[in-house]
């Protein structure tokens, strides 16, 4: 995500398949954003047994290559779930030789014969390019019919397509229809992102009381962006019903904790602590913030102006 005007992080484009995520899909895939999160999936097929397929010292073939040639059994059978694990343990390189293509291969298989996750997955390996050219109006019809079985994951990335223009013609009344489904099933990604467009007024009417339940929402669930922008709505915020800058520098320092050297956060703390009155930590707090990102104007303008607050002694 990137620094807007204002302090607020806007939401992006959410793709699962990085070069080093693939999710577990049982029942259904999951996208990540924390950390937590992160060791799981690197383990996306575990189901399927922990070390790479090997022979025992009396030539026996072990567990691990057992369980892969019983899923490959299954999803030769027609096993859509069988399908998309062997498709992740190609993506991934996890008990077989990695192979993008092979892992498109299988979920396409799955896709189509309408499973959800196949569905997800082939629109993602569309939307990256991994194992097949990139194709955005693909994806979307891929992503669009994973969404409209509910799939959660794909509501968000079809509403940051719709945002976009990616595939097809930007629409933000469209981004945020899906954006509200994604959320409204507890995504972090979709309540984050729902909170993005009510603060900014994309797709719905601009509603600060809206945005800050929806950042609230995601934060709530360990959302470091999500908290960073409901600090930055406390701090600012001109109505009186949303403002509260003592608890903004609370929600701004959870954030820092999350991720202790974000500039973007950082120069949020720096402002809840202004807008609360403490104009000599906001300072110190903005100093930690440029040594991270020297260059950036913003910055430097915020630091001079709380340099200029501090008390004359």
């Amino acid at each position: 995500m990137s620094r807007a005007t204002g302090g607020v992080l806007l939401f992006t484009l959410f793709l699962s398949l990085s070069s080093d995520v693939w999710p577990q899909t049982s029942p259904s895939p999951a996208p990540v954003r924390d950390p937590a999160a992160v060791a799981a999936v690197q383990n996306a097929v575990a189901a399927m047994g922990g070390a790479a397929p090997s022979r025992t010292p009396s030539g026996e073939v072990s567990n691990r290559e057992q369980e892969l040639a019983a899923l490959r059994k299954r999803a030769e059978s027609g096993d859509v779930k069988a399908q998309v694990q062997l498709g992740l343990a190609y993506a991934s390189g996890d008990g077989v030789t990695a192979d993008e293509s092979e892992a498109v291969k299988w979920f396409r298989k799955a896709a189509d014969q309408g499973d959800a996750a196949g569905e997800y997955y082939l629109g993602e390996v569309y939307a990256t390019g991994r194992g097949v050219p990139v194709d955005y109006v693909e994806a979307l019809k891929w992503l669009r019919k994973a969404a409209a079985q509910g799939e959660a994951h794909a509501q968000y990335n079809l509403a940051a397509m719709y945002t976009q223009g990616l595939g097809v013609s930007k629409d933000e009344a469209e981004a945020a229809k899906w954006m509200r489904r994604a959320a409204d099933q507890g995504l972090t990604a979709g309540q984050f992102g729902l909170g993005s467009m009510y603060a900014h007024g994309r797709g719905v009417p601009q509603n600060a009381t809206e945005a800050v339940t929806w950042y609230r929402k995601a934060a709530d669930q360990g959302d470091g962006p999500a908290m960073n922008n409901l600090a930055f709505l406390l701090a600012t915020s001109t109505d009186p019903n949303v403002r509260n800058p003592k608890e903004s520098v609370s929600v701004a320092q959870k954030a820092v904790e999350v991720e202790p050297d974000n500039p973007a956060y950082l120069d949020t703390l720096a402002t809840t602590y202004f807008e609360a009155g403490q104009p000599d930590k906001a300072a110190e707090t903005e100093r930690r913030a440029l040594a991270l990102k020297p260059d950036d104007p913003s910055y430097k303008k915020a630091l001079e102006k709380y340099e200029a607050a501090k008390p004359k002694h």
